[in-house]
C-alpha cells in the first residue's frame, strides 16, 4: 500500500546543461538529493575507448580513498532508455516473437554520481572569495590524489590508452583535417610563432615520455572535472574517459596550464577571465602545488611539467576553435601561446 501511495519516482530535474560540439554535459538533481552528471558526446567528437577494465578501476579506487584527497568518481555507461511497455503501439514485433534487439547508439554518454552541481570552474567564475578558497582547497585535495594515483606502479595496459588531447593537438600541429574554424586557428598561430617556436610546439606534442618514468594518468584534470563539495575530502574529481599512461608531469602540467592560462587571460581582459585580477588565480595554482609536492618548501615539480603546462594550453585553443567558433580573442591567445613557448613553459611554474 505504501508503494502505491508512493507514485512512480518524478524525472530528475535538469540543473544545468551545456557544451560544445565535442561533448554535451547534463547536470541533473535528482529525488534523493544526489546529481548525476552526462557526459554525451557531441557530433564532431571521434568516438571514446572503452572506460577502464576492473583492474584500472581498482588502481583509481585506491587512489582517490584516502584522507586531504580528492575522491574519484569513476563514469559508467549511460543507461538505456526504458523500453516500451509490450502492449504499446509503437512497440514493434520482432519476426520470431521476442523483443526486437537494441541498435547501438552512438550518442551514449558517461554518467557520473556527483554530490554537488557545480564545477571548481564554475565557482571560480562567480569571482567570489569563498569560492575562490572553495576551489584553492579542492584543487590541494585533487593535487594529493593525483601524487597518490602516480605512485601506482603495477603493470599498465598494453597497449596503453591515448591521450586524447594531445593527439588532437598532434594531428593539428601535423597539418590534418580539423573540424570547425581549427585550420584557420592554426595558419594564424603558425604565422605568429614563426619557424622556431612552432617547430618546438610540434616537437612538444609528439615527444613521449621515457618508458621507465611512465605511470597511469588521469589523463584530462582540470577545473571542469573538479567538483569542490563538504562530502569526500573537500572535492571529487570525475574519471575515467581520459585514462592514459604517461609521465606525472602530464597531469600536474595540464592543469596547472589551465590556472595559468586564466591568470594570462585576465591579464589581458579576455573573456570570462576579463572581471578577475591575475592575482586571484595565485591561491589555487599555490593549493595545487601543495598539494601534489607537499607542504613546506616545495621540490622542483617533476621534469615536464612546464612542457605540459604549455601543451595544455595550446591544445584549449585548438578546441575553442575547431568545437565552438572562431573568436577574435584567439589571436591574443597565440601571443600568449608565443610567450610561453620562447620561456619553455616557465611562467606556468612561478606563482
Amino acid at each position: 500500500m505504501a508503494d502505491r501511495l508512493a507514485g512512480p519516482a518524478r524525472v530528475p530535474v535538469t540543473v544545468r546543461a551545456y557544451g560544445t560540439r565535442y561533448l554535451r554535459i547534463t547536470v541533473r538533481r535528482h529525488d534523493d538529493g544526489r546529481f548525476t552528471w552526462l557526459r554525451t558526446p557531441g557530433p564532431d567528437h571521434p568516438g571514446s575507448g572503452p572506460l577502464p577494465g576492473a583492474a584500472l578501476r581498482a588502481m583509481l579506487d585506491r587512489a582517490g580513498h584516502h584522507p586531504g584527497g580528492a575522491g574519484l568518481v569513476l563514469g559508467r555507461p549511460e543507461p538505456p532508455a526504458p523500453r516500451p511497455e509490450p502492449d504499446a503501439p509503437d512497440a514493434p514485433d520482432a519476426p520470431d516473437g521476442t523483443d526486437p534487439p537494441d541498435p547501438p547508439d552512438p550518442s551514449s554518454g558517461v554518467l557520473y554520481d556527483v554530490p554537488a552541481p557545480f564545477s571548481a570552474a564554475v565557482l571560480l567564475q562567480s569571482g567570489e572569495e569563498a569560492a575562490r578558497n572553495a576551489v584553492a582547497d579542492a584543487l590541494r585535495a585533487a593535487g594529493r590524489t593525483l601524487r597518490r594515483l602516480h605512485r601506482e606502479r603495477p603493470p599498465l595496459p598494453e597497449p596503453p590508452p591515448p591521450h586524447r588531447g594531445l593527439d588532437r593537438l598532434r594531428s593539428w600541429t601535423a597539418g590534418e583535417p580539423r573540424p570547425g574554424d581549427a585550420a584557420r586557428l592554426r595558419d594564424g598561430v603558425r604565422a605568429r610563432l614563426g619557424p622556431r617556436l612552432w617547430t618546438r610546439l610540434a616537437d612538444w606534442s609528439h615527444a613521449t615520455a621515457p618508458l621507465a618514468s611512465r605511470t597511469l594518468l588521469h589523463g584530462a584534470p582540470s577545473l571542469g572535472w573538479l567538483v569542490p563539495t563538504p562530502w569526500c575530502g573537500g572535492a571529487v574529481l570525475l574519471t575515467g574517459e581520459e585514462i592514459t599512461v604517461g609521465e606525472p608531469a602530464g597531469d600536474l602540467g595540464w592543469l596547472l596550464g589551465e590556472l595559468a592560462e586564466l591568470r594570462g587571460a585576465a591579464a589581458r581582459g579576455l573573456g570570462g577571465a576579463a572581471r578577475h585580477r591575475p592575482g586571484d588565480f595565485t591561491e589555487p595554482a599555490r593549493a595545487l602545488l601543495e598539494g601534489y609536492l607537499g607542504p613546506g618548501p616545495h621540490p622542483a615539480p617533476p621534469e615536464g611539467t612546464a612542457r605540459h603546462a604549455t601543451l595544455r594550453l595550446a591544445t584549449h585553443m585548438h578546441d575553442y576553435a575547431a568545437y565552438v567558433g572562431w573568436h577574435d580573442d584567439l589571436t591574443a591567445y597565440a601571443d600568449l601561446l608565443a610567450e610561453f613557448l620562447d620561456a619553455h613553459g616557465e611562467p606556468a611554474l612561478h606563482w
